[in-house]
């Protein structure tokens, strides 16, 4: 397999390049729907969606260009107000409460990648790997797409359940002890146990330990299965170390 590159590109000139081809969709002539997501501690996000198709023949549509502008609130104040592009602006549902006493609030602004907000200061990480190998023509490649987050305050680790290319459902598991800098090198559950299961879910953090539960499509089959958090750290200091 085409090696996996962890180079943060958020920023870089290939990306600022294409926010700037895209940000034209932020426009009232390409709206498409609006919400909003009650989150913890007082928090909603508010968001509205924005989406240039090209009707084809035979009632066919091609996206051009797809964008969100989203707010979060805190007891109707604005917090924070982002855009997000190449996607649409479903998000993440709480806030995390880190064990060094601030609050984060993870989303995204590509498809790829998370960002981090301390909602206490406003200081804000932004991560898009470069991904596997891809055409010149691509800001990266593709790489996991995280639908939900979940931290262990106890052991510093957090869990993404998302899914890799080809509709793949994973739990990864990094090291969450800098939130403004994470650590990257994330363990793959469907690599630890792919001889047996071809779908993961998390379940939870628990007894120093996390559950998740495996699915097997062909056999109809779930069953919960645990790593204890030695094991997991183990496994992330290994991938550092081998600089995966």
């Amino acid at each position: 397999m085409t090696k996996f590159s962890y180079k943060n590109i958020y920023g870089s000139k290939k990306y600022n390049e294409f926010i700037e081809r895209q940000r034209y969709v932020i426009n009232d002539n390409y709206f498409y729907q609006t919400g909003k997501c009650e989150l913890s501690d007082g928090f909603s996000v508010e968001y509205t969606i924005y989406d240039d198709k090209e009707q084809k023949e035979k009632g066919f549509s091609i996206t051009k260009a797809v964008g969100a502008k989203i707010i979060l609130r805190n007891k109707k104040r604005k917090v924070y107000e982002y855009y997000r592009f190449n996607s649409y602006a479903y998000g993440f549902n709480d806030i995390i409460h880190h064990k060094n006493g601030h609050r984060y609030y993870p989303f995204h602004v590509y498809m790829y990648g998370i960002s981090f907000l301390d909602v206490d200061t406003l200081e804000v990480y932004h991560y898009i790997p470069e991904g596997y190998k891809h055409n010149d023509d691509r800001i990266c490649g593709v790489s996991f797409y995280i639908y939900d987050v979940h931290y262990d305050r106890k052991s510093n680790l957090i869990a993404y359940y998302g899914s890799h290319v080809g509709m793949v459902y994973d739990v990864m598991v990094g090291d969450f002890s800098e939130p403004l800098n994470f650590n990257p090198h994330l363990v793959s559950l469907y690599d630890i146990f792919n001889n047996e299961y071809d779908e993961f879910d998390f379940k939870e953090w628990k007894d120093n330990k996390l559950y998740v539960m495996c699915h097997d499509e062909e056999k109809s089959l779930s069953v919960e299965k645990t790593l204890s958090i030695d094991e997991l750290k183990t496994l992330i200091n290994e991938l550092i170390t081998k600089g995966k």
